[in-house]
């Protein structure tokens, strides 16, 4: 009868388990130092949202478009131009139109000479935990919309809508992060 001994190397199983704890903890700190996603759009053009908001009140109607503009001090650029559902949902407050063919056709001339322009005003900040398992991400800010609107190229409406306080929680488990992340930037 042939029974073989299996020797224990102590010294290799000890260096196998620290190797193991080793990568452990790596993975960890690779997981728990991957940045947040801070999102800030059009931050730059105003110090605030009660800037944002101040700036839009000084705003008449009936002023030029050239007027609006030096107000805001924002390039014309950075605004994006509204289809014409965004532009009737602002001034009528949705897109629905109901009536004879005549309304109608009279209605979608009157559409005709207007011209909006919105601009985004995003500044969502996110912090993070490291849980049993998962991390906790928490956002907090505001994400809002500078909307404007002319008729034969004077100031109609304009207004500051969205969300002015978010405060959002959300758990990401830390092996889809850890895949995703910290496995790709090794290989």
């Amino acid at each position: 009868m042939n029974v073989k001994v299996h020797k224990i190397n102590l010294k290799k199983d000890y260096k196998n388990i620290a190797n193991l704890c080793f990568l452990i903890l790596l993975s960890l700190l690779i997981v728990s130092c991957m940045p947040m996603n801070n999102e800030n759009v059009n931050t730059e053009l105003f110090e605030n949202k009660e800037q944002m908001r101040v700036k839009t009140a000084e705003l008449q109607r009936g002023m030029s478009k050239a007027q609006v503009f030096d107000v805001l001090a924002v390039p014309t650029e950075k605004f994006a131009t509204m289809n014409t559902e965004d532009i009737q949902k602002t001034i009528y407050g949705n897109s629905q139109v109901q009536g004879t063919p005549d309304q109608l056709e009279k209605f979608r001339k009157r559409m005709m000479a207007y011209e909006g322009y919105s601009l985004p005003y995003r500044h969502v900040e996110s912090k993070g935990s490291l849980g049993f398992g998962k991390m906790k991400v928490d956002k907090t800010g505001h994400d809002l919309q500078l909307l404007l609107v002319f008729e034969n190229a004077r100031l109609l409406k304009a207004s500051v809508v969205g969300n002015e306080d978010i405060q959002l929680s959300e758990d990401k488990y830390l092996w889809n992060a850890l895949l995703k992340g910290g496995m790709g930037r090794v290989f």
